[in-house]
């Protein structure tokens, strides 16, 4: 059976899953500044890993602002 999404496509999405994800607790977490800068640090971590993800398909985060 053919796969109707790629691995690596799939990997993108999972990414930008989370990131939607620690989104909502960063906002949900306005009044907590150390759970607000946890938050943060894993979000800057996921999206280096976002950013591995996208060499794949020849692009960088500059080739998204477009």
């Amino acid at each position: 059976m053919d796969q109707i999404i790629s691995e690596k496509a799939a990997s993108v999405l999972d990414f930008l899953e989370q990131l939607e994800a620690i989104n909502k607790m960063i906002s949900q977490h306005q009044d907590d500044t150390f759970m607000r800068e946890q938050y943060i640090h894993k979000k800057k971590q996921i999206a280096l890993e976002l950013e591995g993800c996208l060499e794949y398909f020849d692009m960088s985060p500059k080739d998204l602002a477009a």
